[in-house]
Parts: C-alpha cells; sequence; structure tokens
C-alpha cells in the first residue's frame, strides 16, 4: 500500500531543517523540530558557531538531549569523560572533592559553554564532579561520533584544540592565583572572571552586574582561601566603592581599577 503524503507535513520539515542553518547555531526549542531524532537544541555554541552546516547538522543528528534537575550529577569522579556535552540551559558547577571532602569548584558553565573535550584524547577516568545548580538542558555527543565529525571537518578539530587550549589557559590562571596574588587580588580576579563570562553569555558588552549563586564558602574554595578572608576582601572592595551587592548579585563600578588590583 502507498503512503500517503501530507504536503503541510513536507514543508514543515522543510522549514525545520532550515531552522538549523541559522547563523550563529541559533536552534531553538519548536516543533517540528522537537519532533525530529537528535538533539536540535545547539543553542548559541561557541565550539560550533559558523562551522559548516552540515558538519552542525551531522551532530545534532549524533547527539542525544537530556535534562538534569538540581543537585543531579551530569559527571561523577571515577569516570571517564566519553562525550562531548553542550549546555543548552541551566548552569552546572565543575568541582573536585579532596580526600578529607574538602570541595574545590574549579568553573562554572552556562548555556553555550561545553565540558568533556577531555575524554576525546584522554580515555582514563576524571577526578571532576559535575553538578546541575538548576534545571539543565544538554545535548550529548558519544567521543566515537564527535572524533568521526572532526576527522571530516579540520575546523572541528581545530575547535576542539582551542576550547582545550582555553581549558589550559584558565589553569595556568588558577595556578597564578594561588602562586602570586593575594586574597584581594585572587577576590577582584574572581570578580572579572565572573563578569566577563556573564557579558559573554549575554552578548552584552556594557553589562555591568552578574549573580554568581555561590555562598562565600564556595567562592572561598574556588580561590584557595577560606570564607572569612572573602567576606572581609569583597566587603573592603565595597567599601572603595568598587563594587556593590545587593542580595546575590555584584554590580561591578570599577573595572579598571579592579583590574589593577587583580594584576598587582
Amino acid at each position: 500500500m502507498r503512503a500517503s503524503t501530507d504536503p503541510r507535513n513536507a514543508r514543515d520539515l522543510e522549514k525545520a531543517l532550515a531552522l538549523t542553518r541559522l547563523a550563529g547555531i541559533d536552534i531553538l526549542r519548536r516543533d517540528p523540530l522537537h519532533r525530529l531524532p537528535g538533539c536540535w537544541y545547539l543553542k548559541d555554541s561557541r565550539m560550533l558557531h559558523n562551522l559548516d552546516d552540515r558538519t552542525v547538522e551531522a551532530m545534532a543528528r549524533g547527539s542525544s538531549a537530556a535534562t538534569y534537575a538540581v543537585g543531579e550529577f551530569l559527571h561523577e569522579a571515577g569516570e571517564p569523560m566519553s562525550a562531548v556535552t553542550f549546555i543548552n540551559s541551566g548552569r552546572i558547577k565543575v568541582y573536585r572533592v579532596s580526600r578529607d571532602g574538602k570541595q574545590q569548584t574549579i568553573v562554572l558553565l552556562g548555556p553555550g559553554d561545553a565540558f568533556g573535550e577531555i575524554g576525546m584524547v584522554d580515555l582514563g577516568a576524571q577526578d571532576l564532579y559535575v553538578e546541575a545548580l538548576e534545571e539543565t538542558t544538554v545535548c550529548r555527543t558519544e567521543r566515537d561520533a564527535f572524533l568521526q565529525l572532526a576527522s571530516r571537518d579540520a575546523a572541528l578539530a581545530i575547535r576542539l584544540a582551542e576550547a582545550m587550549g582555553e581549558k589550559l589557559q584558565e589553569a595556568r590562571e588558577r595556578i597564578a592565583d594561588f602562586a602570586f596574588r593575594d586574597v584581594r587580588g585572587r577576590v577582584a580576579h574572581l570578580i572579572l572572571t565572573f563578569l566577563e563570562r556573564e557579558r559573554r553569555l549575554t552578548r552584552d558588552r556594557a553589562l555591568d552586574r552578574f549573580t554568581p549563586g555561590l555562598t562565600h564558602r564556595e567562592l572561598a574554595d574556588m580561590i584557595g582561601t577560606r570564607r572569612e578572608s572573602v567576606t572581609l576582601a569583597l566587603n573592603a572592595l565595597e567599601r572603595d566603592g568598587l563594587i556593590e551587592t545587593d542580595g546575590g548579585t555584584v554590580l561591578v563600578r570599577d573595572v579598571a581599577t579592579l583590574r589593577e588590583i587583580a594584576e598587582a
């Protein structure tokens, strides 16, 4: 028996596929994309920005979507990172836990960011936890599928190398924090890092505030100091008129002076 073809469905499918070719890979959650196989919610991914349309479509078709509730783990220490995970919405925390139970936050990630790149070249177990700070939706591309695409598209392979280079630079910055900056300098540098990330995510270079969503203890864990020291440093920066805090939001009033403190 011959299957009937509804021209309206064909037009919907054609329109859906056309959406995947939008500049900036701004692929939105909407029908009929939602009904297509794969994970089409690759919104504003830096790694995929301006790549060949065919690579992005193949990535989407070969990926899977997942949603995590607050407190759920996207990855646990002792497991290999066998996929590149692209964050579509929400926010996650990447951290380590020492043998005595002390937690060190490595980085906070949000929409447009990705993690798991190290698993493309290192099959060993990773000592990182990745936890959802709010409801988070992601697209996961398994290692074999990602590497197959990278072997076909040199631009994707270069993006992978660049992403790993960024992670290495962030690690160097953390070492510099511990080795060369006092607590005031570390806090100033952390504030600038949060602000720059928020500006990038919102694409607003004039943005002057951010909401870290972390306690002073968690901020202290990020820069290797005590909670009391972070509180004193933040209070001093606010007293000097460089920042202003309102609940959980930090308003940055003097970027230039903060940068001088961070680089001193």
